[in-house]
């Protein structure tokens, strides 16, 4: 039996709605980050502006994999370095976002990779004024 024109059309829009509709579901039960997830040696590299000065971060951080990190590195803040070294507390939804809070009072909004190899950060709050910060941390032992 031949088919005609719409009705192939419809029955390929059907089939592609049926696939559709299971690729989201199949990719939201593989979401599974925890704490866990964020686990190593990472380099963090941060950019932006903090109270209408340019801002600039290279880090060494070190995440345990159970919600605190450690960190060092350098702060650039309008073209000043300086050393710097913190402590902060995350935690890592199911879904691969998350939150930090350093000990100076900084938050964080992230999104964790799925195998904890890379780390999107935005600045959320900053004691030190508005911010306008944006950055990548990249896990550097591969755990």
């Amino acid at each position: 039996m031949k088919r005609t024109g719409s009705t192939a059309v419809a029955t390929a829009l059907f089939a592609t709605m049926f696939v559709l509709a299971l690729v989201p579901s199949a990719h939201a039960k593989s979401m599974k980050c925890s704490n866990a997830t964020l686990k190593g040696h990472y380099s963090a590299l941060l950019n932006g502006s903090v109270n209408g000065l340019p801002f600039a971060a290279l880090d060494l951080v070190i995440a345990d994999g159970a919600g605190n990190i450690s960190g060092t590195g350098t702060v650039v803040v309008n073209g000043s370095p300086m050393p710097t070294t913190f402590t902060a507390t995350y935690a890592v939804n199911p879904d691969c976002s998350g939150s930090f809070v350093s000990d100076t009072g900084t938050t964080e909004a992230i999104t964790v990779s799925l195998d904890g190899s890379e780390v999107q950060i935005i600045v959320t709050s900053s004691p030190l004024g508005p911010a306008t910060v944006t950055g990548v941390a990249k896990n550097l032992s591969g755990e």
